[in-house]
């Protein structure tokens, strides 16, 4: 996901995401092997580097800007106003990333297979939720995910998650809710009075990507 976001020239994106993968290794248990060829893509994403192929010049303005944007000190959390949330109205099509940096992520459509939605606060989709979708994707373990209708093929908040085999069925295709229990697993729940969700947990150790 993160190589398909440089590739595409939203090097900011990438950089998130690489990000988001070394803090989630760094918390499990063990050392993952491939820490440090993140980290080494973070330097050359950072160092402009980018991708194999070179982007399009609007797109390489984009996120030239996204990654200043990034590099840039945050200011004094008392001073931080919430940032309003990224709202997307038309479907996120297969091979479609979508990044909400510190804030919420609102789809008003479906999200088709093979689209990833990645937000720093909580995830609704209003519509059919079929490809990957993280919320809190930054440590934000009391973040959330809400949709119509979950087909994902993962789903999950912060490091842990689930698949689509995790899911349970009366749950599956319907109204859903997906938050972080204090153990770090998931807990998927449907928010229909028609469909008892009983929750879909899955293993802590498992890891995202």
């Amino acid at each position: 996901m993160a190589e398909l976001s440089a590739r595409q020239g939203r090097l900011g994106e990438a950089i998130a995401i690489y990000q988001h993968l070394v803090r989630a290794a760094e918390v499990a248990p063990g050392t993952d092997p491939r820490v440090a060829k993140w980290q080494a893509r973070i330097a050359a994403l950072e160092g402009g580097a980018g991708a194999a192929t070179p982007p399009h010049p609007a797109a390489a303005a984009q996120a030239a800007a996204g990654q200043r944007e990034q590099v840039e000190p945050a200011p004094a959390a008392a001073s931080v106003a919430p940032r309003p949330s990224l709202v997307i109205n038309d479907p996120v099509r297969s091979g479609q990333v979508i990044y909400a940096e510190g804030r919420d992520l609102i789809v008003v459509a479906p999200v088709h297979p093979g689209a990833q939605l990645l937000a720093d606060g909580n995830i609704h989709v209003y519509g059919a939720l079929k490809g990957r979708a993280v919320a809190g994707a930054h440590g934000a373990r009391d973040a959330q995910v809400f949709c119509l209708a979950l087909e994902a093929e993962l789903v999950g908040v912060d490091t842990g998650y689930v698949t689509s085999e995790d899911i349970a069925p009366a749950v599956w295709g319907g109204p859903a809710r997906v938050s972080l229990t204090p153990a770090g697993t998931c807990a998927v729940v449907a928010l229909s009075a028609g469909k008892r969700g009983a929750p879909a947990t899955t293993n802590p150790a498992r890891r995202l990507f």
